[in-house]
């Protein structure tokens, strides 16, 4: 099914989406060990090293590369300590991980620029829709409206209504 966007972006540089891999990383280890959920801090681990993997050493600066390294070697210590404290070594830090301060992550770079919402046609799920975070009710609703998988299904019928949740969901009651 196509999804529609408010506008055509060029691609994010490299360097955006791994530095937002970090700080979703940080947060996400944090909370799942501060909940005793070690297997889900674990799979975020691994989350993190294939975010890693995907970016290209040369696409990055070494400043976030190694600020992203920094924090791998930091989170993974409670898990495998001895290999954090040999990753350590080698990105050339001072002392003991298991003696340096747990990472701390931004909030503005755990958030999503975009979201996916879904659209319900009278309590349905039919499609979904790209938006700008904290797009409008107004220009979702043109998105959704413009969007032709949603248009297709609302043949014949007539919109009554549209409820739009901000980043949440879109619902049309149709008739």
């Amino acid at each position: 099914m196509p999804l529609t966007t408010l506008k055509t972006d060029a691609p994010r540089a490299p360097t955006v989406d791994l530095r937002r891999a970090t700080h979703r990383a940080i947060k996400a280890v944090t909370e799942a060990i501060e909940g005793f959920r070690f297997n889900s801090a674990v799979a975020r681990l691994y989350e993190f090293v294939g975010a890693l993997r995907s970016c290209a050493p040369e696409a990055s600066p070494s400043t976030v590369r190694r600020e992203a390294l920094s924090a791998l070697a930091r989170l993974i210590a409670p898990f495998a300590p001895h290999l954090a404290e040999e990753c350590w070594v080698r990105l050339g830090e001072q002392g003991l991980v298991a003696q340096a301060p747990w990472p701390g992550y931004d909030p503005a770079l755990i958030e999503d620029e975009e979201k996916i919402l879904p659209v319900q046609i009278n309590g349905k799920r039919r499609g979904e829709v790209r938006a700008p975070a904290g797009a409008t009710s107004e220009e979702v609703e043109r998105l959704v409206l413009e969007n032709p998988e949603i248009t297709r299904r609302l043949d014949g019928l007539t919109v009554r209504k549209v409820i739009v949740v901000t980043d949440r969901i879109v619902n049309l009651v149709a008739g």
